[in-house]
């Protein structure tokens, strides 16, 4: 993780997990993490695999110019990029394990967004298949951010963070490959 904000979120969240995989989504106190919260959102696991955003921060909204809370998570990514993004929840609510997103827009003549996901697995009534807490924080501030639509997010790395274990992606060729490092060993698929 480079940006603060996702360092401090990560931080808290950890907190509130202890020894549990994951916090209860009622253990989240917004007003605590209110200095973090224009970029922090609550994704919804659905079974139409659309990913609605729960709670949207001011940042996230920007990016499309429009309060994106209720709208699909997939739709601030490239096309692409959407088997990606749902292999890093899957990763997040089936194996409850963080994972750090690394990616960039920009389209024609705007200048270059660089931006980092951070997502966390969150339990709902005990179970963490229903929703993930994340953070999608601008690395830059292109004078465009917040006055033009942002083209979509394309996936340049990503890594699946736990105890003994991390994942590295990074895309080539539309084809992002996992590399799992774990105990000396390597051990790698395409997405």
């Amino acid at each position: 993780m480079k940006q603060l904000v996702s360092k401090e979120l990560h931080a808290y969240w950890s907190g509130l997990k202890g020894a549990r995989l994951a916090p209860e989504r009622n253990d989240i106190d917004l007003a605590a993490i209110r200095h973090l919260l224009a970029n922090v959102f609550i994704l919804q696991v659905d079974r139409a695999r659309s990913y609605p955003l729960e709670m949207c921060g001011t940042r996230i909204s920007a990016l499309r110019l429009a309060d994106q809370k209720g709208r699909s998570f997939l739709d601030l990514w490239s096309e692409e990029d959407h088997q990606t993004i749902v292999s890093a929840i899957s990763a997040v609510t089936d194996e409850t394990r963080p994972v750090v997103v690394g990616a960039r827009s920009g389209a024609g003549d705007l200048p270059r967004l660089d931006v980092e996901l951070l997502l966390l697995p969150l339990r709902h009534f005990g179970k963490t298949h229903s929703l993930a807490l994340g953070a999608l924080t601008p690395a830059n501030q292109p004078e465009w951010l917040g006055r033009k639509i942002a083209p979509a997010l394309h996936v340049s790395s990503l890594r699946v963070l736990g105890a003994g274990r991390q994942g590295v992606v990074t895309a080539s060729l539309n084809r992002p490959r996992l590399v799992l490092h774990e105990g000396g060993k390597t051990a790698g698929f395409s997405l």
